[in-house]
């Protein structure tokens, strides 16, 4: 019979690697909670829409989701920030704002090509309530603590500002469907303008660009209208002439098919122009100063607000006075976080070692009012990616070599006779602090030894029916 083998993109976790990284979770806890961070459990299982409300499409391609026995839609957690919200729209009355809550734990995301972690391990705060750049400087200085308090160096912390992206798309004026594309595409972007035309080709093979806008009366109707303001003008167009002619088609989906059409797409100068000044965005990074002024020249070429530019500026210049940013910090206008929620700030620690980033999070303040809010929650948070950090550290000698020294005893009994002898050494080794296994398999010495070398113990001791205990070194001869 074939063998069950574990999954792709799971791992087994032996002991001395399990020590190790647990070590450098406590240190961080005991980090984030000097911040004031209060140490908050949320469940592993939660319900599928909790994630979906928001994050986007690429983290809900990701998930471990199943229907459970009551025929509720759940998941596996793929991040902790949503819980964290979650709970606190559950406990608002008895929370006093700003919260301040840290987690550490597992959460779940598919790898297809299994070669990275299907389960890895964060360990990260969130800060709920405030929309002060003082909240944004004193989270973006607690990542970059971690890494400095642990003797790392050569990391670099990027950090970009959505809003101000999302200000120079306001000023050309794209529609919600070509914004999205748009963030998308930034990576490609980032190249140069010479990316430009591959990008649009693809956006009017999606349909997002046409040459001439729609001239129909509906269309017309709802032109100049949020895709948000043109469901509601459809629903109501929907329930006074034909809502019982779609029979069991839901009229959500019934218009969402009915706008794409309608909107065809946007003007394709309009699309161009909106991706030449993301492309010259994307391609700023460096040091803040000159980076600052390269992306008022865009902004200024594209005639959107100050305000988002001006808040970063004041941001960077902050931030610069937390330990162990100055000399690790870069702009990177490229930066696009993985999940559809993030806003304002958004950053991420990365060092040449390690291909994941050691951390990373930003700005969600609209996540909140996604996930059921009656009212806007200004928030944001990070974590840190437990195994990255651990791979960063170990790889640039600031922690030990993970060698461990032999330690721990086997008592061995000499003869059957000598059982309760044996048990009574092995329990006295114990209550002197000694990890002590009893031998369950009837070894001799020369078989104990040998178990014991391979299992790192320091000694076996072989006990007599007269209770004669006597030890003998386990530790390779080192001569």
């Amino acid at each position: 019979m074939k063998s069950v083998t574990r999954l792709l993109g799971m791992y087994d976790t032996p002991q001395d690697f399990w020590l190790r990284k647990r070590n450098l979770q406590d240190r961080l806890v005991e980090l984030i909670g000097s911040y004031g961070y209060r140490y908050l459990e949320t469940p592993i299982l939660e319900s599928t829409e909790l994630f979906l409300r928001k994050a986007g499409g690429e983290l809900a391609s990701r998930m471990y989701s199943f229907t459970d026995a009551g025929s509720e839609h759940v998941s596996l957690r793929p991040e902790f920030t949503s819980p964290i919200v979650r709970h606190y729209l559950e406990q608002a009355p008895d929370v006093a704002l700003p919260a301040r809550w840290q987690y550490a734990g597992p959460v779940f995301r598919y790898d297809k090509d299994g070669q990275g972690r299907g389960q890895f391990t964060q360990v990260g705060a969130e800060l709920l309530g405030s929309s002060s750049v003082m909240a944004d400087v004193e989270l973006l200085g607690l990542a970059a603590h971690g890494p400095s308090q642990l003797g790392l160096t050569g990391y670099q912390i990027r950090v970009a500002n959505l809003d101000v992206v999302h200000s120079v798309l306001d000023a050309v004026g794209v529609s919600d469907r070509a914004r999205t594309f748009i963030m998308s595409s930034v990576p490609r972007l980032k190249e140069g303008r010479q990316a430009v035309p591959d990008v649009l080709e693809q956006a009017r093979q999606l349909h997002l660009a046409i040459q001439d806008t729609p001239d129909d009366a509906l269309g017309q109707a709802i032109d100049g209208l949020d895709d948000a303001q043109s469901r509601k003008v459809l629903h109501g167009l929907l329930d006074w002439t034909a809502a019982d002619q779609f029979g069991q088609r839901d009229p959500d989906d019934v218009v969402d098919r009915l706008l794409r059409k309608l909107r065809g797409g946007d003007d394709v100068a309009v699309l161009e122009r909106a991706l030449n000044l993301i492309s010259d965005l994307a391609g700023i990074s460096g040091e803040p100063a000159p980076s600052v002024t390269a992306l008022r020249n865009v902004v200024t070429e594209a005639g959107a607000d100050m305000a988002a530019v001006e808040r970063f500026e004041e941001f960077l210049n902050l931030v610069q006075s937390e330990p162990g940013v100055a000399e690790n910090l870069v702009v990177d206008l490229g930066l696009v976080r993985g999940l559809a929620y993030y806003n304002g700030l958004v950053f991420e620690v990365t060092h040449p070692s390690c291909e994941t980033p050691l951390a990373g999070g930003g700005r969600y303040d609209d996540l909140a009012q996604a996930l059921g809010s009656p009212e806007p929650l200004p928030a944001l948070g990070f974590a840190y990616t437990l195994e990255a950090l651990l791979e960063a550290v170990e790889h640039s000698g600031a922690a030990d070599d993970g060698a461990s020294e032999a330690s721990g005893a086997l008592v061995i009994a000499d003869n059957p006779k000598s059982y309760r002898a044996a048990l009574r050494a092995a329990s006295d080794l114990r209550q002197q602090g000694i990890q002590t296994e009893l031998d369950v398999r009837g070894r001799d010495l020369g078989e104990g030894l040998v178990y014991a070398r391979k299992s790192g113990m320091a000694q076996v001791v072989v006990v007599s029916v007269d209770g004669q205990r006597t030890a003998h070194s386990a530790e390779p001869d080192r001569r």
